[in-house]
């Protein structure tokens, strides 16, 4: 094989490994709205709990606040985070709980640099309570996320409505 032929070849297999290897984001289709509304309620989650750690290196104890909107929540958030795994399964495959641990400490992440006042843990208080008696209720749960804040990016984006949704 000559060495232009040799590099055609080389080039073409390379090519056809990257047709292979698209980014993990491509992979991953539409989120329907249990799907969405599971990611909100993790970030519900993640923005409450990052908020009460910052409060605490303050010396404001939320803790109480927080675990009670845990233990009124336990099985909603257990099955937020089955749906959630199981979306990244279905997009990322062997990857899937990677990329859900990259999802989930995106979510923390982004909140950890956040101010903290008296206010905001004052709010945070008032959050966690008030998604402690949701008592499980979904929409309860995406009421309080949505008066916090925009609602998490997600890889592949909301699935469209349509008309049999509406």
């Amino acid at each position: 094989m000559t060495g232009h032929r040799f590099l055609r070849t080389v080039l073409g297999l390379a090519a056809g490994a990257l047709a292979f290897a698209q980014p993990a984001e491509a992979a991953m289709g539409c989120w329907n709205a249990d799907q969405a509304a599971a990611a909100k309620v993790r970030d519900l989650q993640s923005r409450l709990m990052v908020a009460t750690l910052r409060c605490r290196a303050m010396g404001i104890d939320l803790l109480p606040a927080y675990n009670d909107f845990v233990r009124a929540n336990r099985d909603t958030l257990q099955q937020a985070n089955g749906l959630l795994r199981a979306q990244f399964a279905l997009g990322y495959g062997p990857d899937g709980e990677k990329a859900y641990d990259h999802f989930a400490t995106a979510l923390a992440n982004a909140y950890g640099g956040d101010a903290t006042t008296q206010a905001v843990c004052d709010d945070t208080a008032a959050a966690a309570s008030e998604a402690a008696g949701a008592a499980g209720d979904v929409t309860g749960l995406l009421a309080v996320e949505g008066r916090l804040g925009p609602a998490p990016e997600l890889p592949g984006g909301e699935c469209p409505i349509t008309f049999s949704q509406r």
